[in-house]
């Protein structure tokens, strides 16, 4: 009777459940010992553990967490199930047994900040449209494409899983959205301009990874030149219809869209009182871009269609360098050039001021886009050279008012590589202003020294 083992002996050790375990020992399906900051099995295989950041997400630490201290490697969520239950959100729109909730907090920890620095319309990102996906999944996916694409973007090598994933919640979103687009009514008008916006920016993130791929298989492929093109032709095309696609929205329901949630987001500014430098900038560089039209005007073959096109998709990209510079605050000179309308006048010195400087009004920059004509667009669309040309000018506008955004990412630099492998080399004088202020990171880098004309190859 010695020998027998008493009833609570029998099966297996007793041990504490593991209820909190972090993420990764969950989808293992082994025990987490809930050691923090980082558990054993997490040390053993070398990997970030949530455990680091579980807990409540009180105001100071999702504070510190909007602020990351290395924005390049955003902290996993372990606090997501804290973070749902407390936002009571209806999140029909996320998939079981994927990372999408995790992506849902990230968006509103991570990705809502990125868009803004005005705390209104960060609010707008953060509160407002989660709260309009309760009732409209459509927005749900919309801002998990962008929660993806941003989680993307902040590595060195984005992962195409990411890529993916965002991409196949804008598929998911689009049916139920342009259903909703037949009947557009006061109490939709705000979502289905708020998925616009989504789409705009997914659209200007997408077109500048295909075309990073484009430019890069045609540099080492070169017999794929002409293809390449092609391919950079229509994604150029993409840009202003994605963007005249949130305009044909406002302009029509723009009193409904003011009544919402998303007024924030067209709330226009009053230009500051001009004066110098900014006058002096204006007229310097409505100066250069007036040079242009000499291009296409002196073509004695050019097609008069395609001459008017040209002329006037240049007249707007001169008025909206004009408005920009305008709504613009320029940033302090470092060191004095003297006067910065003298002979000896520094474009790149004009550029660097207005990019160090602040834009509230960043869509004030899209507004060339809409205002292109359909003779342009197909232009741009079929890769012509003039039109690739003013296309590149206005990169220097984009650079200028979105070098720091993530959404923007290389796009300036690719649409002046576009224009530049259009060219060719015998004409790449025609893009010289862009190339020396933007740049277009080609491996054949062109030589940019002092003094040289920016005229080159326009006579």
């Amino acid at each position: 009777m010695a020998d027998i083992v008493p009833p609570s002996k029998k099966g297996r050790k007793f041990h504490h459940k593991s209820r909190y375990g972090c993420l990764p020992c969950k989808q293992r399906r082994i025990k987490c010992d809930e050691v923090k900051p980082i558990c054993g099995n997490c040390v053993q295989r070398g990997i970030d553990c949530p455990l680091r950041y579980f807990g409540r997400p009180t105001s100071q630490r999702l504070s510190a967490l909007r602020r990351p201290s290395n924005p390049s490697t955003p902290p996993l969520l372990g606090w997501i199930p804290t973070l749902i239950s407390a936002t009571g959100t209806n999140h029909s729109f996320c998939r079981r047994n994927t990372r999408d909730l995790e992506l849902y907090c990230h968006f509103q920890v991570h990705t809502a900040g990125s868009f803004s620095h005005l705390p209104r319309i960060e609010r707008l990102w953060r509160e407002g449209l989660p709260q309009l996906a309760a009732s409209f999944p459509f927005i749900g996916h919309g801002l998990l494409s962008l929660a993806y694409i941003h989680l993307a973007s902040l590595s060195r090598t984005p992962s195409r899983t990411l890529l993916a994933e965002s991409a196949f919640h804008v598929n998911q979103a689009l049916p139920e959205y342009l259903e909703a687009l037949k009947n557009i009514t006061e109490e939709n008008a705000g979502a289905l301009f708020g998925f616009a916006m989504f789409v705009s920016l997914w659209t200007m993130a997408n077109v500048s990874e295909e075309c990073g791929a484009l430019l890069q298989e045609a540099r080492n492929l070169p017999y794929k030149r002409i293809e390449a093109v092609k391919g950079l032709a229509m994604n150029a095309a993409r840009l202003a219809h994605a963007q005249k696609h949130i305009f044909s929205i406002f302009w029509r329901y723009q009193r409904w869209i003011s009544n919402s949630l998303l007024y924030p987001a067209i709330q226009r500014y009053s230009a500051p009182m001009l004066g110098e430098p900014s006058t002096s900038w204006i007229r310097i560089e409505d100066g250069r871009l007036a040079t242009l039209s000499r291009l296409w005007e002196e073509n004695p073959g050019m097609p008069l269609t395609h001459s008017q096109a040209l002329s006037a998709a240049l007249g707007t990209l001169r008025e909206t360098f004009s408005m920009v510079t305008q709504l613009t605050v320029p940033a302090p000179a470092s060191h004095e050039h003297g006067r910065v309308e003298s002979p000896g006048v520094d474009l790149t010195e004009i550029h660097q001021r207005l990019s160090s400087g602040r834009l509230d009004d960043v869509p004030s920059v899209f507004t060339w886009f809409i205002r292109l004509t359909p003779d342009f667009g197909r232009l741009m669309e079929q890769g012509n050279v003039y039109a690739m040309v003013v296309l590149a000018h206005y990169a220097i506008l984009l650079d200028r008012a979105c070098h720091d955004r993530w959404w923007i990412h290389e796009l300036p630099h690719r649409l002046v590589a576009m224009a530049e492998l259009a060219l060719g080399p015998d004409r790449r004088g025609w893009v010289a202003w862009p190339l020396m202020v933007v740049g277009s990171n080609d491996t054949s880098n062109m030589s940019r020294q002092p003094g040289r004309s920016l005229l080159t190859g326009l006579s």
